[in-house]
């Protein structure tokens, strides 16, 4: 029996202190829980304090370092300790979606500088709208450390947006004051006393032009001299106005010991009054028409003859008047949006959630034509000839290095023979530029794909550039003297070779009249930017290292044939190895099959004969009748089709008549733009480039969005399979 009661003490005992956890972990729950939503409405209180005392600063037009200051004060004031809190500006975009910056706290701006009115996101400068803050408080708990959780953090986000140009006030003192009172020699001349110590207003006086009053205004339809003092000792009597009501006017001076002692009452203090466009009536059946409000702080006024306060000016000119001091302000009960006289509304509000938004602009090229009868006149031309001189040209046709058959003296000769058709006594002009120049060595300088994967060194010693070799004469003698000298270099800086030839044909050595030809000989892939040259890719068979001076390639041939240059570009391909896709690109469109601009040459026999007829075309360029210009433009209506591949959300979007298009509140993910089409000048453009009048993109369009909220953008670039015709 006494083995069995102690068993059963053993049990109790367990029992005990089992109940006792539990009831633990009730007191915790209780208790520590309780804590926790006053910990949570402390830190709520404190950022939604700090927000708004930091966008009251922000609408004072106050530096960094105050608008900091008001934060950690009120914050402080909350029982929150300021380090624990993080505060941002917060900008608003072209669609009013407002947008934390938090890729820098406040101070990061420099303390002593002003307050920015703008900030860049994404590339497009934003305005300053408010002041977001937000932060997290760990802190000892009570009674749940006894089951683990010895401490608990809660967390509070607030922002407050300063708008200015208050709709509505309250509280007003009984003037109103014309609104071109703020415009000063055509200007406008909202002077703030934070901003403009020294400037002063005139709020009344009895010089004011109007029908029958001098500016004072009565709530209620009172124009008596006793409701008017009554009105001055009592704001609360105003009522609340908005902008677009008509408040009634109180006509004459008044003077009486009242109004004065009243006045006397307000010096140096703030006043509220209605601002007013225009007036209707006349009499006490005046009113005047709100357009906004303004607070004054009141420096001097003179009745009687008598001055009161500290004046500016010329006091003995009018027998009655009110000086006040502009005061850039915060009401929280008004409404902002309306004209601004200094007034700005604070409005505190939740932290916003990320707003991201997608955008960008669709181009293309627009074809026009400049026709003319066909002539068998003989029309001059200038010809520039743009021969690649890159190490490859040394090898033949068949890929062997070095070859018995160089493309380098196939080209020269055929060239040469070309050359020969021209007719110097008509008025004709050669002009030659080689690519690559000699290397020039100096600062280290890095290729377009430092990749080790390609066994290259991230930098190089050396920039490659094009070469003018002869500009443009009639001696075609010494234009082939210098074509025979040429010998082989290294790279291939394509762009740089055009971008030369299209200022050689711009030049002074021009001839006002003559057709512009350039003749692009070339068997590599461009693979130099056109920016000095400085920067290289890689050979043929890293193509994507390339993209970009293909790119920049592309872009020079589009500005040699635009409506501003019109130069005719033909294209010759030197092998089978040469960029064709892009090299199409490059040549002037073909209005019609018969008379291309690109060609293939696959042996010295074929590069002779292109040579040759292109010096045909060329000599009789007045038979052509009609030349495709390119335009770049904008895609106006372009219909596109962008899928979410993250969330498998797809839209449908139209450009603008300027080729932009928006998608706002987009959820994080990668966008992929699987169709564009739209209907230009007759031609159907459903073909997304790499770049504009570029070759086809391998793959569609797309972008990533990350989770970060703000704005990110897409160029599209849109080309025609459809060749346009001269009509």
């Amino acid at each position: 029996m006494k083995h069995l009661v102690k068993r059963e003490e053993g049990q109790s005992i367990l029992i005990i202190a089992g109940g006792l956890v539990v009831l633990v972990a009730l007191m915790a729950l209780v208790v520590d829980a309780g804590n926790a939503y006053q910990q949570r409405r402390q830190m709520q209180n404190a950022v939604d304090a700090g927000s708004q005392a930091g966008s009251i600063a922000l609408a004072q037009a106050k530096p960094n370092g105050a608008i900091v200051a008001a934060i950690r004060q009120y914050v402080s004031a909350n029982g929150v300790d300021p380090n624990q809190v993080q505060a941002y500006y917060v900008v608003q975009d072209a669609n009013g979606n407002d947008i934390p910056v938090t890729t820098n706290t406040i101070d990061a701006y420099g303390l002593s500088n002003p307050a920015p009115t703008t900030l860049n996101v994404n590339g497009v400068n934003l305005p300053v709208v408010g002041v977001q803050v937000q932060g997290d408080k760990t802190f000892n708990t009570f009674f749940a450390g006894v089951v683990g959780f010895k401490q608990m953090t809660v967390d509070g986000g607030s922002s407050a947006y300063a708008q200015c140009g208050a709709c509505s006030a309250s509280g007003l003192f009984p003037i109103a004051l014309n609104s071109q009172s703020f415009i000063v020699n055509g200007q406008p001349a909202v002077y703030t006393e934070q901003s403009s110590p020294d400037y002063t207003y005139t709020i009344f006086e009895n010089k004011q032009t109007g029908p029958g009053n001098f500016g004072y205004v009565s709530w209620n339809n009172d124009p008596s001299e006793p409701t008017l003092v009554n009105n001055m000792n009592n704001p609360q009597n105003s009522g609340t106005w908005l902008v677009g009501q008509s408040v009634p006017g109180a006509t004459g001076t008044m003077a009486s010991s009242g109004e004065r002692s009243a006045l006397q009452s307000y010096l140096n203090k703030i006043v509220t009054i209605p601002v007013y466009d225009t007036t209707a009536g006349q009499g006490n059946n005046l009113t005047y028409h709100i357009v906004g409000f303004a607070s004054f702080r009141i420096t001097c006024f003179k009745v009687n003859s008598q001055v009161y306060g500290t004046c500016q000016g010329d006091t003995g000119k009018n027998d009655k008047f009110i000086q006040a001091k502009l005061q850039q302000t915060t009401d929280s009960a008004a409404n902002g949006g309306c004209a601004s006289f200094g007034i700005c509304t604070v409005k505190v509000r939740p932290p916003i959630a990320p707003q991201r938004a997608l955008v960008g602009t669709v181009k293309l090229l627009d074809y026009t034509q400049t026709n003319s009868t066909p002539s068998s006149v003989h029309i001059p031309v200038d010809v520039v000839s743009v021969l690649d001189v890159s190490s490859s040209m040394s090898w033949d046709f068949n890929g062997n290095n070095p070859g018995s058959n160089q493309k380098i003296n196939a080209a020269k000769t055929a060239l040469t023979n070309f050359d020969q058709n021209m007719q110097p006594t008509k008025g004709d002009q050669l002009g030659l530029v080689s690519f690559p120049a000699p290397r020039t060595y100096g600062s280290q300088y890095h290729t377009l794909c430092p990749n080790s994967n390609i066994n290259r060194n991230p930098s190089i010693t050396y920039y490659e550039t094009a070469q003018v070799q002869a500009n443009l004469s009639g001696n075609v003698a010494a234009v082939n003297s210098a074509i025979n000298g040429l010998s082989v270099q290294s790279n291939t800086p394509t762009a740089s070779a055009i971008q030369m030839a299209t200022q050689m044909l711009n030049g002074s050595y021009h001839k006002s009249g003559n057709v512009k030809v350039m003749i692009l000989a070339t068997d590599g892939r461009a693979n130099v930017l056109v920016a000095n040259g400085k920067y290289d890719g890689d050979n043929a068979d890293f193509l994507a290292c390339n993209d970009p001076a293909v790119q920049d390639m592309i872009d020079q041939a589009n500005i040699a044939k635009n409506a501003n240059n019109q130069i005719i570009v033909f294209v010759i391909a030197i092998g089978n190895d040469a960029n064709s896709t892009a090299l199409k690109a490059v040549a002037t469109p073909d209005s019609d099959p018969s008379k291309p601009h690109y060609f293939v040459a696959t042996d010295p026999t074929s590069m002779a004969n292109i040579y040759q007829q292109i010096a045909n075309r060329v000599q009789n360029i007045g038979g052509e009748g009609c030349q495709i210009i390119q335009t770049e433009g904008f895609a106006p209506g372009a219909n596109l089709v962008v899928k979410n591949t993250t969330t498998g959300i797809s839209y449908n979007v139209q450009t603008t008549s300027t080729g932009a298009f928006s998608i706002p509140n987009v959820d994080a993910g990668t966008f992929v733009f699987q169709s564009g089409t739209v209907v230009v000048n007759g031609l159907t453009y459903n073909i997304f480039t790499d770049s504009l009048g570029g070759p086809p993109s391998t793959s569609s369009p797309s972008i990533t969005v990350p989770d970060a909220d703000g704005t990110y953008t897409k160029d599209l670039f849109l080309g025609t399979s459809q060749p346009p015709t001269c009509h």
